[in-house]
């Protein structure tokens, strides 16, 4: 067979321009997903972090009320100092019905306002925990603890900040 010499051989430039336009839609709407993902994981990060600033706290009233129990239930042995046995020792004490309110750091750790670095000195994280008596044990006495974290997120699309709060409750048995 022969070929035609005037046949058409190959893409016309119309066909070329649409496949460009539809490949810079799709390129712009994978931009989009890309922006909408690393905010989304930005404001992930920070309850991550939130969580764990949490869970130090109630860790530490945990430990509050295991060595009030152990002083309170134990008398085999004396009482440990919580200043000289274990002065490296961070515990929490709340009074009962009370309440403590702390600034955190973004990283996690407790504020240090004499830090240069402003990651270390700026407030991010501000944790309150409650304290409310709850039934009376047989010994000691148990108590309903609530740690709050607050902390604000910029998470919206005109990156107007949002107050976000992660509550955690534990019922801790106490001397």
């Amino acid at each position: 067979m022969r070929m035609r010499r005037g046949a058409q051989a190959g893409f016309s430039m119309v066909e070329m321009l649409i496949t460009a336009f539809i490949l810079a839609i799709g390129i712009l709407g994978l931009t989009m997903l890309q922006t909408l993902s690393l905010r989304a994981s930005r404001g992930s990060r920070s309850l991550a972090s939130a969580i764990l600033v949490a869970e130090q706290v109630m860790d530490r009233v945990e430990m509050e009320g295991r060595l009030s129990w152990l002083n309170l239930t134990d008398t085999n042995r004396s009482a440990p100092s919580l200043a000289t046995d274990l002065p490296n020792l961070r515990y929490i004490v709340i009074p009962a019905g009370g309440n403590l309110v702390e600034t955190f750091n973004i990283k996690g750790g407790a504020t240090d306002s004499s830090s240069a670095d402003p990651l270390v000195s700026t407030p991010f994280f501000t944790v309150t925990t409650t304290r409310v008596p709850a039934a009376a044990a047989a010994t000691g006495g148990m108590s309903d603890v609530s740690v709050q974290v607050q902390f604000v997120d910029m998470v919206d699309r005109n990156n107007t900040p949002i107050q976000r709060t992660l509550s955690l409750t534990r019922r801790i048995v106490h001397g």
